[in-house]
């Protein structure tokens, strides 16, 4: 528990983009010892707050301290060194190196002998202790991209929250937790919360998580922002979800929160979306399933149960080994994206940074971005810049996306706009069928409600939807039918009122 003493100071922070003001005089203090929670909608400045702290971006406003000295870290590294390490939203590690270099990233040269050979041992020695120290069956020889999106999650967190302490000898540091556990499974959510028991004795967490019981379970004090302002701050001891969400959102949640009512009865209706025997060795096998009209299939199972890979598969991602797809009763297409998108598939990836949008680019380009050799440009190949303002505009008034404007970057936007904007590129293709590979990943419960509701609002215009989704709760409230995968097969297709 905190014994008093005041770590980090911030007051009156401000942080705008163009006339979008994220932070708004924002004050927190977090505590030697401390666990402290952050919560708020997509929007309400979490991630800028972060940010700010960690050297990404500079504040245009206020005043951060750290142990009784202002800083102002004009980079990330800056601020590693500092203390003030960070678990990101979206991952962060170089996916074709070993896991024993992406550790200690940027810090190589603590590791070097006579200032220019690496010491090779002891680098592997210390960044197994780190991952062995989360509980982690994890082998830092191997190459990162061997180990699945969870694992890679995992890593990160055990970096963030040891190297400063292992590596750069920082006895109170202070750990940015953004969405850690988004993507662990259970087994390894229970190391992770271990994890932060331990480090809470030497140093200091700040947690952001869409997950509210989670928040109220670790912190010990809570701040709730809403569009860029600290609106409360609670004591977890004396608060519950339904007070969270209230204060985020300024409503009590919706009763109907999955909008079942507006789920249709497709069972009499006609397939638009058929997989056979689809295969790929390793990932999964013989999977035949077919989507109706206006249905939700959801696909459920363990992380590794082959259900993302399949979803790739089936979108002609990463092609199968054998096995068809068919769109509204057309002979098998073939199995590449590009010839799936023209016959009407979208797809939703689960890792919208590395696979569904370029963050530095406009929200625009990124709408435009499956449809500049179609839709965006003209038989002779001249762009049609007008069009693709016109679109952008139309998708973030109906997506009701949070941004300045169809010109704004995306780095700028909060995940769960992001989120937005990745839709936007598939349904301004009007599809037939659309693949979402756990969507609202890192959204909060605000944005999933809006999510939700444009699920129902496609299925009821005839859109067959997959959901694959590792939310046991969102799995149920969404799907007619759910397909369960076991060992990479599926081996029941239930009722989803079954599951439930």
């Amino acid at each position: 528990m905190n014994d008093g003493t005041l770590v980090l100071r911030v007051r009156d922070l401000i942080k705008s983009y163009g006339d979008n003001t994220v932070l708004d005089r924002v004050d927190i203090d977090v505590g030697r010892n401390q666990i402290v929670g952050i919560v708020g909608e997509n929007g309400a400045g979490k991630t800028t707050l972060f940010n700010v702290l960690s050297g990404l971006v500079e504040a245009d406003g206020g005043r951060v301290e750290l142990n009784g000295a202002e800083i102002h870290p004009p980079d990330y590294h800056s601020a590693t060194l500092l203390g003030i390490s960070r678990v990101f939203q979206e991952q962060a590690l170089i996916p074709n190196i070993a896991v024993y270099e992406n550790i200690p990233l940027s810090h190589e040269r603590l590791f070097a002998r006579a200032g220019q050979l690496m010491d090779k041992r002891r680098m592997i020695e210390t960044a197994q202790r780190i991952v062995d120290a989360t509980g982690l069956d994890i082998d830092v020889r191997r190459r990162t991209s061997d180990y699945d999106f969870s694992k890679r999650q995992a890593i990160e967190i055990a970096r963030a929250c040891l190297v400063p302490q292992e590596v750069l000898g920082i006895a109170y540091p202070i750990v940015l937790l953004d969405e850690p556990t988004s993507a662990l499974q259970k087994t390894e959510e229970a190391a992770f919360f271990d994890l932060i028991v331990q480090l809470r004795e030497h140093g200091s967490l700040m947690f952001v998580s869409h997950r509210l019981s989670e928040v109220l379970s670790v912190s010990d004090v809570i701040y709730v922002l809403k569009d860029g302002r600290l609106v409360a701050t609670v004591d977890p001891t004396e608060a519950d979800e339904r007070r969270l969400h209230g204060l985020m959102v300024g409503r009590e949640r919706h009763a109907d929160y999955y909008h079942e009512a507006g789920q249709l009865d497709a069972a009499r209706r006609a397939a638009v979306f058929e997989t056979q025997a689809l295969t790929q060795g390793g990932a999964y096998a013989e999977v035949t399933i077919e989507v109706r009209a206006g249905e939700v299939l959801g696909i459920g199972g363990l992380i590794e149960s082959g259900k993302s890979e399949f979803g790739k598969g089936a979108a002609g991602i990463v092609a199968p080994d054998s096995g068809t797809v068919s769109i509204d009763g057309r002979a098998p297409i073939k199995l590449d994206l590009r010839a799936l998108m023209k016959h009407g598939l979208g797809y939703v990836p689960a890792e919208r940074h590395a696979e569904g949008m370029i963050v530095p680019f406009t929200v625009a380009w990124n709408i435009s971005l499956a449809s500049g050799q179609d839709i965006f440009s003209n038989a002779l190949g001249v762009w049609r810049g007008g069009l693709e303002t016109s679109v952008a505009r139309r998708y973030i008034e109906q997506l009701r996306i949070r941004t300045s404007g169809a010109g704004a970057y995306c780095v700028t936007l909060s995940g769960g706009n992001q989120q937005k904007v990745v839709l936007a590129k598939w349904l301004c293709r009007e599809p037939k069928v659309l693949i979402l590979d756990n969507p609202t990943r890192g959204v909060d419960a605000g944005a999933k409600e809006e999510i939700y509701r444009l699920i129902r609002d496609l299925s009821a215009k005839g859109l067959g939807i997959i959901l694959i989704t590792d939310e046991l709760m969102e799995l149920i409230g969404l799907s007619n039918r759910v397909a369960i995968m076991r060992d990479d097969r599926v081996a029941a297709i239930v009722d989803a009122r079954v599951v439930g």
